[in-house]
């Protein structure tokens, strides 16, 4: 008879009643597993996975790290060598690394690198249905089935799985072993066999090994450890699904128990046990049964003596199975009143509260959902992590280390997996989203960028790696090699620039291009225009592979088509006739086709269902206009051609029908792959073919011999009213043999088709048919098109090195040092952070192990090398936000409080960070400080010298503020220093200098500085020249007053005081800082 789940007093008997921990001790919650101290002679084998290549190394850039301590996520880097972790977070020598062609680099552009997930209940051999049946399955037909579970689970970000039972008894130990060998994919794993009842006490039948009684319990465990399991599981007690064997019921006596935990620990193995039952978890904990499934029904009494024993048990509650079965099942037969009718509703209720109470108490939990039922099925694992968020009071921190950590406690290998730390393991995954913010993102598979085991990359797209440029003499065009079979594709180093290469089909290889003088070509219209006789190779030929992101030959605008322009083809289509005519048509019909339909080859072709049911293909040859021209006649008509290119006409049929005209139909998003190559006329036969196949099979064949205009007609035709500019392309129309065509029934293009389009000598485009959905490639890289310009971007070649703050800013910044006192240094207008250069050097910061300091340099918006955005608008406000946004992308210590050293403007950013952040700024060192508010002359003065930048560029302003603000003894006795605030200034992009005036400008308005609050938060040093024009001497005095700072002078110096007199500025900060 079933327990009750309340006892006399009317409470819950499942251990919730009010416990407390001891004498107010506090549990650790997020690492409880760290309390599990198993028996060394239990640890499974340590089995090494094959296929990684010893020599392999990974590079992952600019990701936010998660590394599974529970420590709050940090900026950094990740190097990889071989199948471990070597470096986290700084990584020495970093920027030699990413230039090592034989080091794949990854972008991490802020996104979060994590462990793989672990799950703690799994089984490879359940089948998404119908579990009565795996019984009957033939072996090599679920050997089969299991492999693809175990590639489910790695392709779900899962790189440890601990096994919960399998389906036959050596299911398990093969595919362990296969994923071992590298045979197939698959996570790390402990194998099971298949799970142990008493006679008559199976859950599924067909899948269980019985024993009863000691002795045969006994002999069970022997044969289960002869067949090679990793852990062995008992089944101890009902399943409510079965209506015949109770959740509440336990099926197992003391003795079997004991017998069952004697017999695996002697052979170093643990168990695993399916108890939900009251009676089945207390004889777990009783008789040590490592690893306890479920514990729904647990009780005040079972609680404490798993509390007491937390160190040696830890529980996997398979709580989706839970969910699921009230909520999800109705779909599969098995209602919601049904399930509550026998008992699930009220199971998961005391569940939940006895689960929470093992969280509170600080006993394991682990995620881990007996996925592989019809309504649990293969790939939702993650959603056990949501589960443990939303209902068992864990933070999405300690369910996410839970997953990582505590399943690598599971595996007894705490020391190598689990973690994103130097010397473990490099089992993990790269996440686009922040899991710490919606733990819900680890289930979506297409936000999982990069999964990552044993450092082999297992899911990459080879858009994620870099491709920079190698740097390499420019090399004269080789004899035996004509540059012209031309190819374009995209360095992935995150600043999608472009490059022309030239393709060497023999070798499969890409020869980069450059201009004569070495400048690399960055597209077509520049070889048009420079001519093919005057590009030479640039660097070493690299392989073509899925990390090279081949595009378009040519883009950007609109594609000149031409309609019904093979006989055979006008005949084939009478459908179309209303609008285009019947028959073969007396003048070319011409249309256009979208820019933004232009795809380059192996993309997706995107078929949206809720926009066309039609659509088709249309194989052709483009023709690439070489020379302008208005009004050519038919004769001089070819000198006008370039060149040529391959072009699939998409088209939506009913909607061609429906407006009466080809533009709606043909310029859909995706509607235009070409490629892969452009090659000029000279390359190439006169005569071109044509051919079109779908799905191997051939549909259209045609020449240009064959056109109805020819080319020179087209080209006479197009540039009688306009002017033909080089690098228009013209699609010439498309031969016989269109879906809409075929008969007795048009054959429209559907998902998973692929088109493969050839023309002699060019080669072949191929796009596969995909379902589109709302957001995709397209439609994405269309929204992140912007007019708007980003000043002083191409000095870092598009942001190659910069730091991305968690606004989506980009800052040139660096942090040295690694010692537990954190200083920040900000510049002043005109500047960058080489101003402090001499200044670290000569206080021995620079060093890269500085025991005591670690120091923040960073260029303001807009100066140095930080880019800015036209619609960023600069203040005092928006820099002082900017060092707010640094502290927490390098993880810079506030602990012992922050020191901050700045200069001229720099000095109103950090008064106004340190007067926002008292607790946190302790020091402040003003180099320069100018009055704030600052005064309406001089606003009006920096209004003046923006516009005059923004009219002349810095050439002038450079000489009149390096004139005004130096000394008359830097200007005639100190040419070095002179020239060096020249050079800073020349070096300043105008408009980013522009912006810094109008933000000092906006100082006049500064009143939100009570300077005599901020002197009492923070110990002050002021520093000045004597001729010092923009902070004289007497200001600085009574700003010193207001603040009860120390002030220093320096004699026969101006604004500039680093330059102009470092050693006085050191002097004065090494006794201000001790």
């Amino acid at each position: 008879m079933a327990p009750s789940a309340v006892d006399s007093r009317g409470m819950m008997v499942n251990g919730i009643n009010g416990h407390t921990n001891g004498a107010g001790g506090k549990v650790d919650t997020m690492n409880s597993h760290d309390y599990v101290q198993w028996d060394p002679s239990l640890k499974p084998k340590n089995y090494t996975m094959k296929g990684t290549d010893p020599n392999s190394k990974v590079l992952f850039r600019d990701v936010n790290i998660l590394d599974s301590t529970g420590a709050n996520p940090f900026k950094g880097d990740v190097y990889i060598e071989g199948e471990r972790i070597k470096h986290v977070g700084e990584v020495p020598d970093i920027e030699n690394i990413a230039k090592d062609p034989k080091v794949r680099t990854i972008n991490g552009r802020g996104r979060t690198l994590m462990s793989g997930l672990g799950d703690s209940h799994v089984h490879f051999s359940w089948n998404n249905g119908d579990l009565g049946r795996l019984g009957e399955l033939g072996t090599e037909e679920h050997t089969l089935l299991t492999a693809r579970s175990a590639q489910c689970y790695i392709d779900s970000g899962y790189t440890m799985c601990y096994g919960a039972a399998s389906a036959k008894e050596r299911l398990d130990v093969v595919i362990r072993d296969a994923i071992n060998e590298g045979s197939i994919p698959g996570p790390r794993y402990l194998a099971n066999g298949k799970e142990m009842a008493v006679p008559d006490g199976e859950l599924v039948p067909g899948i269980t090994a019985f024993a009863k009684g000691p002795l045969e319990m006994r002999e069970t465990i022997r044969h289960h450890i002869a067949l090679g399991v990793d852990n062995i599981k008992l089944s101890m007690s009902g399943e409510q699904i079965t209506e015949t064997r109770d959740a509440q019921d336990c099926y197992y006596t003391d003795e079997e128990t004991a017998a069952c935990v004697d017999e695996a620990h002697r052979h170093g193995k643990r168990l695993c046990a399916h108890a939900r039952a009251r009676d089945s978890v207390k004889m777990c904990v009783k008789h040590g049964v490592d690893i306890i499934y479920h514990a729904s029904w647990i009780d005040e009494e079972g609680m404490e003596m798993l509390d007491n024993n937390k160190h040696k048990h830890m529980v996997a509650p398979g709580i989706n199975w839970l969910i699921a079965t009230l909520y999800d099942s109705a779909a599969f037969g098995y209602s919601f009143e049904k399930a509550e009718q026998v008992g699930y509703k009220k199971e998961l209720d005391v569940a939940i509260k006895g689960l929470k109470e093992m969280h509170r108490r600080g006993i394991t939990v682990l995620p881990g959902g007996d996925y592989g039922f019809g309504w649990t099925p293969h790939g939702t694992y993650a959603r056990d992590l949501e589960h443990f968020v939303k209902l068992l009071d864990f933070t999405p921190m300690e369910s996410i280390v839970a997953a990582t950590a505590g399943v690598a406690k599971l595996f007894m290998r705490e020391d190598e997996l689990g973690k994103i730390k130097p010397g473990y393991f490099a089992d993990c995954i790269l996440v686009d989203g922040n899991p710490l913010e919606d733990i819900s993102v680890l289930q979506e598979h297409d936000k999982l960028n990069i999964i990552m085991i044993n450092g082999r990359m297992h899911k990459a797209s080879y858009k994620e790696f870099a491709r920079f440029e190698q740097p390499q003499p420019v090399m004269e065009p080789r004899q035996s090699v004509k540059l012209d079979h031309f190819v374009a594709y995209q360095l992935d180093d995150g600043t999608g620039r472009t490059r022309m290469g030239h393709l060497d089909e023999k070798n499969g290889t890409i020869t980069p291009l450059a201009f004569e003088s070495g400048t690399p070509i960055e597209n077509l219209y520049q070889i048009i225009e420079v001519g093919e006789d005057h590009i030479v190779a640039s660097g070493e030929p690299f392989k073509v592979d899925e990390n090279v992101n081949v595009l378009a030959p040519i883009s950007g605008r609109d594609i000149i088509a031409i309609g019904k322009n093979y006989t055979e083809h006008t005949k084939e289509i009478p459908q179309l006739s209303k609008g285009f005519g019947e028959g073969v048509p007396e003048c070319p019909i011409v249309f256009t086709k979208r820019a933004t339909s232009i795809i380059g080859n192996e993309d997706d072709i995107l078929l949206h269902e809720n926009f066309t049911s039609q659509l088709d293909y249309e194989g052709e040859i483009g023709v690439i206009v070489g020379k302008g021209g208005h009004q050519i006649s038919e004769a001089d008509s070819m000198r006008h051609v370039w060149g040529y290119t391959i072009i699939n006409d998409v088209s939506a049929r009913e909607k061609q029908k429906a407006h009466v005209q080809a533009y709606i139909g043909k310029s859909a998003d995706s509607y235009c792959p070409m490629g892969p190559l452009a090659l000029p006329k000279a390359a190439l036969p006169q005569k071109l073919t044509v051919t079109t196949h779908v799905n191997g099979e051939k549909r259209q064949e045609g020449t240009t011999d064959q056109l109805i205009f020819g080319i020179p007609n087209l080209i006479k035709t197009l540039s009688d009213s306009q002017t033909l500019r080089p690098g228009d392309v013209i699609a010439t129309g498309t031969p016989a043999g269109v879906g809409m065509g075929i008969k007795p029934e048009p054959k429209y293009l559907k998902p998973g088709d692929v088109v493969e389009i050839s023309v002699s000598g060019i080669g072949t485009l191929r796009n596969k048919i995909v379902k589109a959905e709302p957001d995709n490639y397209v439609s994405t890289r269309v929204e992140q098109e912007t007019n708007i310009p980003i000043n002083n971007l191409s000095i870092t070649y598009g942001g190659l090195g910069l730091t991305t703050l968690p606004s989506g800013k980009k800052l040139n910044a660096k942090k040295v040092g690694g010692g537990p006192q954190s200083i920040i240094f900000v510049h002043g207008l005109g500047g960058d952070m080489s101003y402090y250069t001499p200044v670290m050097n000569s206080l021995g910061l620079n060093k890269e192990d500085h025991s005591q300091y670690t120091s923040l340099l960073f260029d303001l918006e807009g100066h140095g090398m930080s880019p800015t955005k036209a619609s960023s608008k600069l203040s005092i406000g928006s820099y002082a936000q900017d060092i707010d946004e640094l502290i927490k992308a390098f993880d810079i210590a506030t602990q012992q409080g922050v020191t901050l050293v700045a200069h001229s403007m720099g000095c109103l950013v950090a008064s106004l960070f340190a007067y926002q952040h008292p607790n946190m700024v302790n020091k402040l060192v003003l180099i320069g400080p100018p009055p704030c508010p600052l005064p309406g002359p001089g606003a009006d003065g920096c209004i003046k010298r923006a516009a005059t930048v923004r009219a002349e560029g810095m050439r002038n302003v450079a000489m009149t503020v390096a004139t005004a603000g130096t000394s008359e003894k830097t200007k005639s006795s100190r040419p070095l220093a002179f020239t060096a605030v020249q050079m800073s200034l020349f070096a300043q992009d105008p408009e980013g200098y522009a912006k810094g005036c109008t933000a000092l400008a906006g100082a006049k308005d500064l009143n939100s500085i009570d300077f005599s609050r901020l002197g009492q938060s923070c110990k002050s040093l002021i520093i000045t020249g004597e001729e010092d024009k923009i902070s004289p001497p007497a200001h600085v005095t009574k700003l010193a007053e207001t603040m009860n700072a120390s002030k220093s002078v320096l004699t026969d110096v101006g604004h500039w005081h680093v330059f102009e007199d470092v050693e006085g500025v050191v002097g004065a900060m090494k006794s201000f800082l001790g």
